[in-house]
């Protein structure tokens, strides 16, 4: 995830590894909190992977390191782009970095990114669904709070459905 970002922000321009921990934490929300002991440590492994280039670079008496992406890189960010979203805790955050590079990819690739997302949720909309279904069949205070919790989380998905639906229609106007 971490990899797929990086990658992805050096394909708008170069940037420090102290922009790529805040435009992350910017993307990802300002719950997610974003070490500079995760950040680091994967800029001098994509660097030795041959991914990236990293430049010492001097302004006002301090070393700063500024870190391009290869054509090396680039293959591999398209190579991440086109891996289906994974299963799992993170995959929210999978979907927001993919939509937040994907225009260096072609139009079909876009649609076909958000036929994706928009499958997943329509996943959680049946899953939440069925959920509310049975919370119904006993009726308990507890079950009053997880079925508030639960109409969110539909409503949530709703509304990403709504968008995704605009998003597409906009992006095939932009490119006709």
């Amino acid at each position: 995830m971490n990899e797929l970002f990086i990658l992805g922000e050096l394909m708008e321009e170069p940037q420090t590894g102290y922009d790529l921990s805040n435009a992350l934490q910017v993307s990802l929300g300002r719950h997610r909190k974003v070490s500079y002991g995760v950040i680091y440590p994967l800029l001098e492994k994509l660097e030795k992977e041959g991914f990236v280039e990293a430049t010492s670079v001097g302004t006002e008496g301090k070393n700063k390191k500024v870190v391009t992406i290869t054509e090396k890189g680039k293959e591999r960010f398209f190579e991440l782009m086109k891996m289906p979203v994974p299963n799992g805790a993170h995959n929210a955050d999978i979907y927001l970095i993919k939509l937040d590079v994907m225009q260096h990819l072609d139009l079909d690739e876009q649609i076909q990114l958000l036929d994706q997302f928009y499958q997943e949720q329509k996943d959680i909309i049946k899953d939440t669904q069925d959920a509310l279904k049975k919370l119904a069949e006993e009726d308990s205070k507890d079950h009053w709070y997880a079925n508030k919790k639960l109409e969110l989380r539909l409503q949530q998905a709703n509304i990403t459905i709504e968008w995704i639906v605009k998003f597409k229609h906009e992006l095939n106007k932009e490119w006709c």
